[in-house]
């Protein structure tokens, strides 16, 4: 096959370059008046002398601007066919993944970034590599190398596609498999998303779901994460105890209000220190983005004066009389990246960057992170412990029995850290294989315990409270059946 395939691409390729060579005499054919011109070639010292009048090469227009669009038209049919057939490949490629071992169960799902450190880990480094995610120790590790040092449930793998919330619901519902690293097969068992669903969207998807209907899908939140504003500090003047920003000054910078690092509110939020003359970079999330929903979330219910728009879509420009539903504009010189792992990069990579990543890869990547000021007026640091504070008391906000929806937009514990979300995960309520629906249940219940929880906050990540975990365990027992 591999052999096929090289082949294949080979004849693909050199039929493109025969095409190429034909435009391009046809260009000469077709773009110069030739009375008697001729051209010198100087090949291994020869030098023959060729009179282009002989062989017709006078210009006739109709006829020369057919043979030009003929052949644009055969390049582009041949570009078209390689290039096809090369995503044709580049698909395959990306819906296949190593497959498990004999016996054991794949149970596959996509969805957000900032999950992805808890599930699957991201990088090398240690706590955050993949030796030690949740997935990897609970069952067979993807390679099985990376059990510490052998699975919970030797029954169960899981691979999980970090796509972003958006893709990752989109694959959920309607069984459209998304690229992804690790790519994933069908069918997609789960999802997970910052973004809760609120009932509108519709389950379509199969194989996977053995008679659930519209609706009828499972949701409970597996963690709580913090919404850094993390900046580039190359050439900032950085206080001993980190930057400090005031609710007032970071509404500003995200409104596109504060151009500059030493605009007169980021001095007086540090205590009169000049931290840079040096221009404001605002990075947003370009794809599809639970977090940018956080975001824009805690924005809306903090400020009324916040008229850029909520959702998980993200644009550049001014401020439109109407904003296009679940969407937020950002302000005009922002820069945009692709997952949280690109907007850290960017950051990093940017002088004067500032932007918002989850506190997992804020902690993965060493960004400084600013210490923000919450409703109780405290500036508190993103940690565990602060996100933690921020959920104390949370409860449901979901009529539907299935669901679990969090709302902790704007948190007023004095030790609470002021933009938080849950990462929720979504199943469907009955499955085909009764193999994939007990793997949930064990996971759930596992990751739920002391050993999930020391994962979670060694990655950066908060635990739920107990009680709900309690209730996101109990709706997942009673709900998700073979």
């Amino acid at each position: 096959m591999i052999l096929l395939y090289i082949f294949h691409n080979l004849v693909s390729i050199s039929s493109l370059l025969i095409t190429f060579v034909m435009l391009i005499v046809y260009a000469y054919k077709s773009l110069f008046t030739i009375v008697n011109l001729t051209l010198d070639f100087d090949l291994i010292g020869v030098e023959p002398e060729i009179n282009l009048k002989e062989l017709d090469m006078t210009f006739y227009p109709n006829r020369q601007l057919t043979y030009l669009a003929s052949s644009i038209s055969v390049l582009a049919i041949a570009t078209g066919l390689v290039v096809g057939q090369s995503a044709t490949h580049k698909s395959l490629a990306q819906t296949s993944t190593t497959p498990p071992p004999t016996g054991v169960t794949s149970i596959n799902g996509a969805g957000a970034s900032s999950i992805t450190t808890l599930f699957i880990g991201t990088g090398t480094t240690s706590p955050f590599d993949p030796k030690g995610s949740w997935f990897n120790t609970y069952g067979v590790g993807n390679p099985s190398s990376l059990n510490p040092p052998g699975p919970v449930n030797a029954a169960v793998t899981f691979r999980y596609a970090s796509v972003g919330s958006g893709k990752g619901l989109t694959a959920f519902f309607t069984q459209t498999v998304p690229a992804g690293s690790p790519t994933i097969n069908r069918p997609v068992s789960f999802a997970a998303s910052d973004d809760p669903v609120v009932g509108t969207e519709k389950v379509s998807g199969s194989p996977n779901n053995a008679g659930t209907a519209a609706n009828a899908y499972v949701q409970v939140p597996a963690i709580t994460v913090g919404i850094a504003l993390a900046y580039n500090p190359t050439g900032l003047n950085v206080p001993a105890g980190g930057i400090k920003l005031s609710r007032a000054t970071y509404l500003g910078i995200l409104k596109g209000n504060i151009i500059n690092w030493n605009d007169a509110k980021i001095k007086a939020d540090n205590g009169g220190a000049t931290i840079a003359n040096k221009p404001i970079v605002v990075v947003y999330r370009s794809d599809d983005s639970g977090t940018t929903f956080a975001l824009s979330s805690h924005l809306k219910a903090a400020f009324p004066t916040w008229n850029r728009g909520t959702g998980k879509k993200s644009i550049v420009g001014s401020v439109p009389s109407t904003i296009p539903a679940d969407t937020v504009i950002w302000p005009v010189g922002s820069k945009g990246a692709t997952g949280g792992g690109g907007v850290a990069t960017t950051i990093a990579t940017t002088p004067g960057a500032i932007g918002y990543v989850d506190s997992a890869t804020q902690l993965a990547k060493n960004l400084k992170a600013a210490l923000l000021q919450n409703k109780a007026g405290t500036y508190n640091a993103i940690s565990p412990t602060t996100i933690s504070n921020a959920f104390v008391g949370a409860s449901d906000q979901d009529a539907n029995a299935q669901r679990i929806k969090l709302v902790v937009t704007d948190p007023t514990a004095a030790n609470a850290y002021p933009i938080v979300t849950a990462t929720y995960v979504l199943f469907y309520d009955k499955y085909a294989d009764a193999k994939v629906a007990a793997g949930i249940k064990g996971l759930i219940g596992w990751a739920f315990g002391a050993a999930g929880d020391t994962i979670a906050k060694n990655r950066g990540y908060a635990p739920l409270p107990t009680a709900i975990k309690t209730l996101s365990k109990n709706v997942v027992n009673t709900y998700v059946k073979p």
